[in-house]
């Protein structure tokens, strides 16, 4: 396919506000602001980067590339949504994403709708055949692909930008957040462009960005989440326990774990180490050891980079809050009461990070963390970092506090700065207890809960699963107290038996009928046939 690609950059030098553009044949001008930047360009057969060594004192505000390609010829276009959330699947390159446009900016601000995605930082533009993404996208023409990837999202996260009309596939990098020196060499974009079947692309692309993904056992199991929210206590926990793991011991499980995974309501969002004693008598060490008796993975929920205003952490440490320009808090959505984001880069906050995965994992005996609301970590530029540099060392504290063995399952993250580093990762938004909300719901943002775009994402993100981690495609849902089809019921499981590297429910399995335990079974055999298939060709 015929491409071609030119640059667009700006930076600020004793004041002055200057551009620097490179054509298709690698030409930068003006030259004597080109020397000045010391801007080259390397074209490989699929690579290409951007560099830059200033030979004065330079501050960076625009790196972007444009693709001229054959927009209009292609039969569909994925662009990676910004986060696990963020809905993502095929669409034809005349659609249009709405987001947040034409909600009132009252209903927006009271109830944070714009925390959750990047409505705070990205203009999006919601005319057909202008959709955006994040790290990732291709356009399809018959089986093959055009794939454009980022090479280097810690570095700063990449947008994507579809523009039909003009017949480009812009790329804008988030610059330094810090002056260059004279002299210093600086890598501002990389990215792969990769033609070919999907499969190959995608292995193209990744093998040249350096991710791999980390070891993962598929997990069959029980999540409480959808079951009781966060209304949880030890003494019923205790009776799906024994529930599941009957269940699961009728089962052929092949090369999968049982797991068993308590989600929120054991704590106050924040005050991780300080579990409710109404409710946990016992404390989560007990519960944890109780499960692995059961033979059972114990996996525990947190969200580690934000707190509720509830929290002990919000009374007590204002000074752990990220704050933005004008000095308030930075609320990351209405949940709890109200959230709010942890600044990483403070010493006592990374130390209280530290602190709770290390109880939860070192102390109680937890070896799988559903780690959510990651995207706190990278709400606002600061400490000299951009919000790719912000997501990338939060991901490592994370790795950090924790023993070797225990694994992670990531939520509510950029998925770009998940790749490589976690075991399972979430990759659509929540299910809900019906098909698609009430349809004044529908307005809003593109992380909404929704099982039919949880579906949707499963399938359309299903490209990542061994690739970049074992996906996540939420829960499935066999009992009959939710709004949902037969049919609906059936796409679910059906979906998250074949394209997931997890299969979990939060239905009270006890209460199963025949015919619910029969439908499990299949859906179950189809999980550990392919995970069977899949450990055979790897050997």
């Amino acid at each position: 396919m015929e491409t071609s690609v030119s640059y667009r950059l700006r930076y600020r030098a004793g004041g002055e506000q200057r551009e620097v553009r490179v054509d298709a044949q690698g030409i930068a001008r003006p030259v004597d602001a080109a020397l000045e930047l010391g801007v080259s360009t390397v074209r490989g057969a699929r690579v290409r980067r951007v560099r830059v060594c200033p030979t004065k004192p330079v501050t960076m505000t625009l790196c972007e590339a444009e693709l001229r390609c054959d927009v209009a010829g292609a039969d569909a276009i994925l662009l990676n949504g910004y986060n696990s959330w963020t809905d993502t699947c095929e669409r034809r390159v005349r659609d249009a994403m709405r987001g947040l446009h034409g909600v009132p900016r009252r209903l927006i601000d009271n109830w944070a709708l714009d925390g959750s995605g990047d409505y705070r930082f990205t203009v999006a533009d919601h005319r057909p055949g202008r959709q955006h993404g994040f790290g990732y996208g291709y356009l399809r023409y018959g089986d093959d692909v055009l794939l454009m990837g980022s090479l280097d999202e810690d570095s700063g996260f990449t947008t994507i930008r579809e523009d039909l009309p003009h017949g480009l596939i812009g790329l804008s990098k988030e610059v330094p957040c810090r002056m260059l020196q004279a002299g210093e060499q600086v890598e501002l974009m990389s990215f792969a462009l990769v033609e070919g079947e999907l499969d190959e692309a995608l292995d193209a692309w990744l093998r040249l960005a350096h991710i791999t993904p980390r070891p993962a056992v598929p997990l069959v199991g029980f999540s409480s989440w959808y079951r009781y929210y966060d209304q949880i206590d030890h003494e019923s926990l205790k009776g799906d326990l024994a529930a599941v793991q009957r269940l699961l011991a009728d089962c052929d499980l092949g090369p999968c774990q049982g797991i068993f995974q308590i989600d929120d309501g054991y704590a106050t969002v924040g005050d991780w180490t300080s579990p409710h004693e109404d409710r946990f008598p016992r404390g989560m060490k007990r519960l944890a050891d109780d499960i692995r008796v059961k033979g059972l993975l114990p996996g525990l929920w947190m969200a580690p980079f934000v707190c509720s205003v509830d929290s002990d952490v919000y009374r007590d440490h204002q000074d752990w809050l990220l704050r933005d320009e004008n000095g308030a808090p930075v609320c990351t959505g209405s949940h709890w009461n109200g959230a709010y984001a942890l600044d990483t880069l403070n010493p006592a906050v990374r130390e209280h990070v530290r602190r709770s995965l290390w109880t939860a994992t070192h102390d109680w005996g937890y070896r799988m963390l559903k780690l959510d609301f990651l995207y706190g970590a990278c709400m606002l530029p600061h400490g000299g970092m951009n919000r790719g540099e912000l997501m990338a060392d939060a991901l490592d504290l994370l790795r950090a506090s924790v023993p070797e063995g225990v694994s992670f399952d990531l939520c509510g993250v950029p998925l770009s700065s998940a790749m490589g580093r976690t075991e399972y990762c979430r990759i659509g938004c929540d299910v809900g207890l019906d098909w698609d909300d009430v349809p004044w719901m529908r307005l809003l943002h593109r992380e909404r809960v929704s099982t039919k775009r949880s579906l949707a994402n499963t399938r359309g993100r299903a490209h990542l699963d061994r690739r970049a981690f074992r996906n996540d495609p939420d829960v499935f849902f066999l009992r009959r107290d939710v709004r949902l089809t037969r049919e609906q019921r059936d796409d679910l499981i059906g979906a998250d038996a074949a394209l997931g590297g997890m299969f979990l429910t939060s239905d009270d399995v006890a209460a199963w009928d025949e015919g619910q335990r029969l439908a499990f079974q299949l859906a179950l055999s189809v999980f550990v046939g392919k995970e069977r298939a899949c450990a055979s060709s790897e050997e």
